[in-house]
């Protein structure tokens, strides 16, 4: 029965009450027989047409709210359920975000300048390298030490993360499972997965690297850091990240896009050496790369370098404290210096072409006019 029907019913009931005529009321009715018949067997004092009119009105209210209720459920439902889809989405599309961080905190885990050996970090255990070790890493994610492959437990998760960690003077080489060639220097480290999966390749570099990155067009290579990151396909390029000193980046070849904590662009063409202190991008300019990747030979070339901008490097290379005289630190110095030599050995060199003092106190070495 609808609403209209409660309503004529109620009506009908009122009439009787008030002792109307009610033959054409009963005969326009399809339950007019069955009203009738209930009238005449029933006594009118039992009928109360008000209380009948008044349960009707709130049956009525009450169906209103079942329906009210209902479409409340079914609209929360559906905004709970637009929730999370949001949720999910936020989630998926940040997910790059959540493993940056936990690069960035596997990294911070341990400091380059604990340890004497080049070190290598795996999920199952750790591993101390020979000086110039070179680790490589099948497609599978198997990975090699100077060809000797390394027997572990099968790993169940593909995206296993490894460090390297390379201590003061030593310097280490790493093939990626996608070709991809690493050379890391002193006092540095990389965070990078056995195998890579998904739609992008992703490590984690401080100190310095040079890269050699494998082409692949469907699946760009991201270098992050605690300053910047950097996205290439493929090409060949030298990171210097140190902590407390700014950064620079150089391009050897190919094409890379660097964006700064403030999300500002540069794209560096080959040859460019992209400067970044404290986070932002402060100048790009045409350098002799030959000056930046020479390292990777264990030798420093120098182009009229200060004296104090070559200690600086000197000291980060071999972990020793090395000061020197302001009047003789402004001095321009040309050559090269062979890295692989102990540091007694390359300050004197230095002193063959500029004339200055070696003072020795502790661990620290001072340099006076």
């Amino acid at each position: 029965m609808n609403l209209k029907e409660y309503f004529r019913l109620a009506n009908l009931f009122g009439k009787l009450n008030s002792q109307e005529k009610l033959e054409d009321d009963f005969t326009t009715m399809p339950e007019g027989e069955t009203l009738r018949f209930f009238w005449e067997s029933c006594e009118q004092e039992k009928i109360d047409a008000s209380s009948i009119i008044e349960r009707t009105r709130m049956k009525i209210q009450k169906s209103e709210k079942k329906r009210k209720r209902n479409y409340l459920l079914i609209t929360s439902a559906s905004i709970a359920a637009s929730i999370l889809v949001c949720i999910s989405t936020i989630y998926f599309m940040n997910l790059e975000t959540a493993v940056d961080l936990d690069l960035q905190a596997i990294a911070e885990g341990l400091d380059s300048q604990t340890v004497d050996e080049v070190t290598l970090i795996t999920a199952k255990e750790q591993l101390n390298l020979d000086e110039d070790a070179f680790i490589k890493y099948s497609k599978e994610g198997k990975v090699a030490v100077n060809s000797q492959v390394i027997k572990e437990e099968k790993v169940k998760d593909e995206q296993e993360y490894n460090q390297l960690i390379v201590p003061s003077g030593k310097r280490a080489r790493i093939e990626l499972s996608d070709g991809t060639r690493l050379v890391v220097n002193s006092q540095s480290k990389v965070v990078y997965p056995r195998r890579f999966k998904g739609d992008i390749r992703k490590i984690y570099t401080q100190g310095e690297v040079f890269l050699e990155v494998a082409h692949d067009k469907k699946r760009p290579f991201i270098v992050e850091s605690e300053d910047f990151k950097l996205r290439v396909l493929g090409t060949k390029f030298n990171i210097t990240n140190y902590r407390g000193s700014a950064t620079n980046i150089v391009l050897v070849e190919g094409s890379v896009e660097v964006t700064d904590k403030n999300e500002k662009k540069a794209q560096l063409a080959p040859h460019d050496l992209l400067n970044i202190a404290d986070g932002s991008i402060v100048c790009q300019k045409q350098v002799d790369v030959a000056e930046y990747i020479s390292w990777i030979d264990g030798i420093m070339l120098l182009n009229g370098n200060t004296l104090s901008q070559i200690i600086q490097k000197l000291s980060i290379y071999y972990g020793v404290s090395i000061q020197c005289d302001p009047l003789v630190g402004s001095e321009k110095v040309y050559g090269k210096l062979d890295l692989k030599d102990d540091i007694d050995e390359v300050i004197e060199c230095i002193q063959q072409t500029l004339p200055f003092t070696i003072e020795k106190r502790d661990t620290s070495i001072y340099l006076n006019k």
